[in-house]
């Protein structure tokens, strides 16, 4: 059985003893808040990790987009939520490929994208269940609760979709001060509340409220709103969910790469620039060997500053943790699962690259 001193560089390992300990965490608080789990899978894009972490309690996926899905549905996933608007015939054909081989629900705001999906669907004789998309002062997709409830009433009366209730993701609280994050997932919550209450005004039955990230679901929980978090990221996580506060979570992911030059004590170079990394949130954060960390990132290199440590030579090992993991493994294809010092099994990211 290999090591990861065995694997070529870069490569990404995953501690499956973190994992599990970060998905067992996430399902037990969801349970206890009487919230059912759906985690995202956009960081990870692996089939065998969303599967996962379903057996370690989650209800089913989310996902950012429909060729996502797809590639989830094909590996077996067969309760997939799209939390994303779908729009135009290519991907809303893709969306109906996806409805075949799982139970789908996908999120829309707006009355012309939900009949062509409705046409779509009813044509291939399938349905999709929809998400009305609330705007929680993300500002980005999403209407306002007032508008909410004519499109239930669309949704209602469209043969090839079903009304499962209301969308609201709160990705402007992630970075805040936590005294502001939790104030402003409580407004947030009052959004989707005010929503919820105008919809069922208005006949409809509202049996889903999904939204949640990983950087607040500890507040969002506590609000009482939610019927379901989509929180999924905090399974790996990394230096952006720790500086978001996140806590009890512990290391999942990491990026190891070879020192490829060590010509002066005080700097060297590895093979994990920002090809290998992604950079756009910040720099990976050097766990091993101690005494080093990441000054900068070119495209093919990791320039090193020595910090107390014993100088390194060609052909050592280092170990980091990713800045923000969406950013790192869409670039990889093979998670490589460890336990206890030993390669345990290779997990193709089949969803690298799936942006459409």
């Amino acid at each position: 059985m290999r090591t990861p001193r065995d694997l070529d560089t870069p490569a990404l390992l995953l501690d499956l003893d973190a994992l599990e300990h970060n998905a067992r965490l996430m399902a037990t608080r969801c349970t206890a808040s009487g919230v059912a789990w759906r985690p995202h899978v956009k960081a990870s894009k692996a089939p065998a990790l969303a599967l996962r972490l379903i057996e370690a309690g989650a209800v089913g996926i989310t996902c950012a987009k429909a060729s996502e899905a797809l590639v989830m549905a094909r590996s077996g996933v067969r309760d997939i939520l799209i939390a994303n608007e779908v729009v135009g015939a290519t991907k809303v054909d893709r969306l109906i490929e996806v409805a075949r081989l799982a139970n789908l629900c996908v999120a829309a705001d707006d009355a012309t994208n939900i009949r062509e999906i409705a046409t779509a669907a009813a044509a291939a004789g399938v349905v999709v269940d929809v998400l009305v998309d609330v705007d929680v002062n993300l500002n980005r997709c999403g209407v306002t609760p007032e508008e909410a409830p004519p499109l239930c009433d669309l949704v209602a009366e469209l043969p090839g979709v079903r009304l499962r209730g209301l969308m609201g993701y709160e990705g402007h609280v992630m970075h805040m001060p936590e005294d502001e994050k939790e104030r402003e997932t409580a407004v947030s919550a009052a959004i989707l509340a005010r929503a919820r209450d105008l919809c069922e005004a208005s006949g409809h039955t509202i049996g889903l409220l999904s939204g949640g990230g990983s950087g607040n679901y500890r507040y969002v929980l506590e609000q009482g709103v939610l019927t379901e978090l989509q929180a999924g990221g905090a399974v790996l996580m990394d230096v952006t969910y720790e500086e978001m506060g996140v806590d009890g979570h512990r290391r999942a992911l990491s990026l190891i790469s070879q020192v490829v030059s060590a010509a002066n004590p005080h700097r060297a170079a590895a093979d994990a620039g920002w090809k290998a990394s992604g950079r756009h949130t910040g720099l990976p954060e050097v766990i091993s060997p101690p005494g080093w960390r990441c000054a900068r990132l070119s495209a093919e290199h990791m320039s090193l500053a020595r910090e107390g440590g014993d100088p390194l030579r060609a052909g050592d090992r280092i170990e980091a943790i990713p800045h923000y993991s969406d950013s790192t493994v869409l670039l990889h294809r093979t998670i490589y699962a460890c336990r206890g010092g030993r390669v345990i099994e290779e997990w193709p990211i089949a969803g690298a690259g799936a942006l459409q």
